[in-house]
């Protein structure tokens, strides 16, 4: 999906505005594969643009989907994603996301499991090399016996003054008994002034649960780069690898390999400009 076509007319100072939907229905049994991509071409870098996307899915009983989305737009343009899923019985919903791009990236994540046996598997990798903010506002709410959950959220923030919000948010209700739910967000801070605000929230009225949720922010731990250095890698190169190496958890969750390399090559290009 590519923004919009900017206005050929320098008079003309209004921001550009989609509102790209998709609405997937996923039979009975059946298996589908989506990727979603927005990139920024590269005659659109730095134009200032609003994507407002929406996308949503109802996902039959014993269906499965498996859900890429990757956001890389312009510097310039707030890119706000709406998602909102639908789980039936014994269906299983798997999200990987890589967002990398706008001024602001926003996405909203709402997803309800409406039968037992159901399991949810989210991914997210952001990352911030500029002025920018990444934002994650997600709900998980977990009805019925027997349901699977994963969300594991990472934000790799390298600028001053970038900033990471992860505001995720489990409801695992009175119903839902036998319930298998985790959590964990992990942010990695490499200046000083950059910022972090996180909210992982857990939320349990049934009784018979296995539950947990965690967060870690830091830099990267002075071991780590004394053993590369120990071994003849200067320091630079040392914490290059070790932070790509951080993301790679969730870059390695895409499907098709056609989608693992390029989200490698736009993350290694963001990190080290140099290697351009």
């Amino acid at each position: 999906m590519l923004p919009p076509t900017p206005s050929t007319d320098d008079s003309d100072a209004a921001m550009h505005l989609s509102n790209p939907r998709v609405l997937v229905v996923v039979e009975k049994g059946a298996h589908v594969n989506i990727i979603e991509d927005f990139p920024a071409s590269p005659e659109n870098q730095n134009d200032s643009y609003w994507s407002n996307a929406a996308f949503e899915a109802v996902i039959g009983q014993g269906a499965k989907l498996t859900h890429s989305y990757i956001q890389t737009q312009s510097f310039r343009a707030a890119h706000i994603k709406w998602t909102s899923i639908r789980q039936e019985a014994s269906s299983t919903y798997e999200l990987t996301e890589v967002s990398t791009g706008g001024k602001l990236g926003r996405h909203n994540l709402h997803i309800q499991q409406l039968g037992p046996d159901t399991v949810t598997e989210l991914s997210t990798l952001h990352l911030s090399v500029a002025d920018q903010t990444q934002d994650l506002h997600s709900t998980l709410v977990l009805d019925h016996p027997r349901g699977y959950s994963r969300q594991l959220h990472k934000c790799i923030v390298t600028h001053s003054q970038g900033q990471a919000v992860f505001d995720g948010n489990i409801k695992v209700n009175r119903y839902a008994q036998q319930t298998d739910a985790g959590q964990l967000t992990r942010t990695l801070l490499l200046e000083p002034r950059a910022t972090v605000n996180v909210k992982p929230n857990l939320q349990i009225v049934a009784d018979d649960v296995k539950c947990s949720h965690g967060a870690a922010i830091s830099d990267l731990e002075e071991s780590q780069l004394l053993y590369f250095q120990a071994r003849g890698i200067d320091i630079e190169t040392a914490r290059r690898v070790l932070v790509f190496a951080f993301g790679s958890e969730v870059i390695d969750k895409f499907p098709y390999s056609s989608s693992r390399d390029r989200v490698r090559s736009q993350i290694k290009n963001l990190l080290d400009p140099s290697s351009n």
